[in-house]
């Protein structure tokens, strides 16, 4: 077999393999938009589950509170004293009443400041991640301008069939197999890391639809503590 003969033999070999990597690439960029759907889903629901916790039920839990020490306030102050030792007591009962309240709230805050740090935190991650994205469109933007820069080459006469040789042609071919070793080790990668993402993200989604549940059953309790609230609030008047 003559050195071109073996050329055109590895020639069509590295494109057999070629349409077998295209086919990975392509279904591996099936699955990355696949997983960008199910994590755009997820934090959608992230943002509605943070919402229906934070902006409802919890002001809807903090509603209530006021409202059971406002009934609290009103029972110690009309209850009848007689006497200093009565008066001291049912003072000192206020007292604790508003220091209960008082310790609950601060209790609260330092609840709410340590969940903010935590997405002051991942808002910093998401500000990276946003410089990545952008990053990785200019590598697009680069690569894309190479490439026109190679048609205009072309079309300007710098690739030249008639002043190719064998052992050019060779040179080339053995580029071409070495990348796509390289290119081929890439896509095995990226199909198992996609894998895994897509594992996360249906575990992700199974559990923000498990607090979606628990957020609804607490709204319930919530709603049901309101009842006691009002109940004594009628007695009170």
């Amino acid at each position: 077999m003559s050195s071109s003969e073996t050329n055109k033999a590895a020639i069509a070999a590295n494109r057999k393999t070629i349409f077998n990597i295209e086919s990975n690439v392509l279904s591996n960029k099936a699955l990355v938009y696949q997983s960008r759907s199910m994590i755009e889903e997820n934090r959608l629901m992230i943002m509605s589950n943070y919402s229906a916790a934070f902006m409802g039920n919890r002001q809807l839990a903090n509603a209530n509170t006021d409202e059971i020490f406002s009934n609290r306030a009103a029972i110690l102050a009309s209850m009848d004293t007689d006497g200093d030792v009565q008066e001291n007591y049912v003072n000192a009962q206020t007292n604790k009443s508003s220091l209960d309240f008082l310790a609950h709230r601060s209790a609260l805050n330092s609840s709410v400041l340590a969940i903010s740090a935590k997405m002051a935190d991942i808002n910093s991650q998401l500000v990276a991640i946003n410089q990545e994205i952008m990053a990785a469109n200019q590598s697009i933007v680069d690569f894309n301008a190479e490439q026109i820069a190679l048609n205009s080459d072309m079309l300007d006469g710098s690739l030249q069939p008639s002043a190719a040789t064998v052992e050019g042609n060779a040179a080339i071919i053995a580029g071409n197999t070495a990348a796509m070793a390289d290119l081929s080790a890439n896509v095995e990668n990226n199909r198992a890391a996609m894998e895994e993402i897509l594992a996360t993200s249906a575990s992700n989604a199974s559990a923000l639809m498990a607090n979606k549940d628990t957020i609804n059953e607490r709204r319930v309790a919530i709603m049901e503590n309101r009842k006691g609230i009002l109940a004594n609030k009628q007695k009170i008047g």
